[in-house]
Order: C-alpha cells, then structure tokens, then sequence
C-alpha cells in the first residue's frame, strides 16, 4: 500500500520543491483493551495502542498535499532494558526519522529540491549529520540548547541574535488547547557550529555539524499564554530577511500534517473507534486509513482552488473523462449549483467528491464548505464508482 502511494507521489513531486513533513502520532486503544491482542504501550507506559510515523510531501509554493512518501508502524511490545544513550541509533525509535529522510530522499528523487521538516523530537544529532541525496535540504525545530563549537549555547547564542524584522502570522488552535490567534513575531538569523555531543556517540562522527539558523519569538502574546519561540536549524542558505521568512513559511506548514492526524482520528475516521482486535491486523488498518486521510485532507485543502493544483496530484489523467460525467450529473440548474473550478483542476475534483459526500453544493457567504468526515464518504463513493467505470471500460466493445 505504502509503495503504491510513494509511486503516486513520485511523479506529483517531479520537478518540483516540495516539502517533506514527518511527525509521530498516538494511536490509543485503552477503551478497547479487554477486547484487543498483541498491543504494546503508548507514551504513558499504561495505555495500549500503535504509534504512526508518515512523511507527508507538500508542494512548497502552494502548500497542497502530494501524497505519502513513506509510513511507518510502531508497535511498544518489547520493554527497553538498556539506556537509550548506551543503545546505537539503529536500535532506538529515533531510527524512524531517519528513515523518514531516507525515504524522502529516495521516493522524491525526481523532484528538484526537498525540505524535510520535523519538530523538536527530531533534533538529534544523528540526524543532523545524516547522508542526504543532493537535493534535500533539512529544517528542524531545535529542541536541544546544544553545545556550539568553541563554546556557548544554542539557545543563548539563537536568543542574541539581533531582531531584523517583525512580522504578524496566523497561529491555528491547538484540539483542546489554545486558541486562533495572530502573533506578533521578532525575527532572526545566523549561523551556529553544533558540537557533537559528549555522551556516547561513534567516534567517526564529524566534530560538528554548521547549520543555518531563524529564530522567530513572540513579542507580546495574550495574557496566561506561552511566547511562541521557534528556533529553525536548516541547511538552506540564509543571506536576507527574505531567505528567512521563506523558512519561516515553510515550518508553519507542518500544521498540514496535524491536520491529516485529526482526520485520521476525530475529524474522520475515528481510527481509535475500531473494532480490529490483533495489533498485526490493525497495522495494516492504519496503513491504509493513513492513506485515506492524507487523499481527504487534500481534497479540504483544495476545494477553494486555493492552492492551484493539477488534477493529476491526485488521479490519473484516464480518470478525468468521469469526473466530468459526474459534473454533468451532479450540477444544479442554477449557476450557484454549476462547478466553479476550471477542467483539470484538483478543486474541481474536490467539488464533485464534496457532493458525492452529501454536500449540497454551496460554498461561501455564509454557506459550509464539504470538510473531512463529508470528503472520506464521497471518496469512498467515488472509488466504488471508478471501479465499475474501469471494468466498464476494459469490457470487449460486443458485451
């Protein structure tokens, strides 16, 4: 399953910047743990349940999902008898996000430049120093105040930096926690030298590791808040304010992939209600439910037109011809019930899976746009339709 996604994704991302952004998520089963088998712990060593890692590629002008380029499964069976600094890299759960920039590198060879993305669980200095391909390019949350080369700390070193700019962004509300806001933001940047870590590492490891580094901080959040501080280490050039808002636009897309766990989860497939009782079995559920979520939140994310996406981002150029017969079946007569978006485009597909999910074909000035939950019913619906199509179609002309 995973392979066919990557296939798909590989020629989206051909010629193209993308970014890859992979994060871990939480698949918790404890309402279900009398009745499930084979489950390890999650994060607070008591609960059952799945960890999912995905790399989800994004086209890096327009913010438009591509597709998965790899997914992996964790299953907490084992309990870990030796400390993890005494456990080489390969042997520890961290190997996933090294994975995730291998698979990066390999599935989106074709593109002309890749910016892996990940948050602070990813700063690890394995990590930092890892083979990449020739056109990936790392952006990582710092979680660390590390060790710079010659003396300091990253933090304090990241905090000096003198203020080039101010800037507002959008901050989205966090499920159950803070709300939307717009934040002022200080920003930013330099170069820093990381030492490598005194702890036991290979002693073939490079003494340090030089990086780029934008610093985004908060000016005057609302009271009873925590300060947004980002501190961005990249392996991009950083010469202006510009380079440096540009990796400031590219982090604050890693939402995207929050949003395709929240459809994974409560906002569409309720993956944690299912009924699947042996953790092998289940895996392969998440798999393919992973995969289901990235195609909806594609679709939400383009049903406005807003991100110019192709169609072929998300089928296959044969399926075009019934994507409009459907048109022609499910517009209205009035020109509020007609199909706004222009052929070949991905939200003009997104129109025809929103009304196939029982959305009533209105959008804007007060009207509710098709979200999650309505595009995974119209997917599923569109799917069984183009199989019949497909069988339709390889049929001999005299049956």
């Amino acid at each position: 399953m995973i392979a066919t996604a990557a296939d798909h994704t590989a020629r989206a991302a051909a010629d193209r910047h993308v970014l890859a952004i992979q994060d871990t998520t939480e698949l918790n089963f404890s309402r279900h743990s009398g009745s499930k088998r084979g489950f390890g712990k999650v994060g607070n060593g008591v609960d059952i349940g799945l960890f999912v890692h995905p790399v989800v590629v994004v086209a890096a002008d327009s913010g438009g999902i591509l597709g998965l380029a790899e997914a992996i499964t964790i299953n907490r069976t084992r309990r870990v008898s030796r400390h993890r600094r005494k456990r080489p890299v390969n042997k520890k759960e961290s190997q996933r996000w090294l994975d995730g920039l291998g698979a990066a590198g390999q599935v989106l060879s074709a593109a002309r430049q890749v910016t892996m993305i990940a948050d602070r669980e990813c700063d690890f200095y394995a990590e930092l120093i890892a083979p990449r391909a020739d056109n990936v390019h790392l952006l990582i949350r710092a979680g660390q105040n590390r060790a710079l080369l010659g003396g300091g700390r990253l933090f304090e070193t990241a905090d000096a930096f003198p203020t080039v700019a101010c800037r507002t962004v959008d901050v989205p509300a966090r499920p159950g926690g803070r709300p939307a806001r717009k934040a002022e933001l200080a920003v930013g940047f330099g170069s820093v030298s990381i030492a490598r870590p005194h702890h036991q590492v290979p002693k073939d490891w490079p003494t340090s590791v030089q990086l780029r580094l934008v610093v985004a901080r908060e000016t005057n959040p609302p009271k009873g808040e925590k300060p947004i501080v980002w501190r961005l280490l990249t392996t991009h050039a950083i010469e202006s304010l510009a380079d440096a808002e540009r990796i400031i636009a590219f982090y604050r897309r890693r939402w995207i992939i929050e949003q395709v766990f929240r459809t994974l989860k409560t906002q569409g497939f309720d993956i944690e209600e299912s009924q699947v009782l042996d953790a092998e079995t289940m895996t392969k559920l998440a798999t393919a439910t992973l995969i289901a979520a990235v195609r909806v939140m594609q679709l939400v994310m383009a049903r406005d037109g807003s991100t110019g996406q192709r169609l072929s981002d998300a089928l296959d150029r044969a399926d075009e011809p019934l994507v409009e017969a459907l048109i022609r079946k499910l517009e209205g007569a009035t020109a509020k019930q007609k199909n706004p978006h222009p052929k070949g485009s991905l939200a003009r597909f997104a129109w025809v899976v929103g009304r196939l999910g029982g959305w009533d074909g209105y959008a804007g000035h007060g009207y509710k746009p098709a979200g999650p939950k309505t595009m995974a019913y119209g997917l599923q619906r569109f799917d069984t339709i183009r199989h019949g199509w497909k069988l339709r179609q390889d049929l001999p002309d005299h049956a």
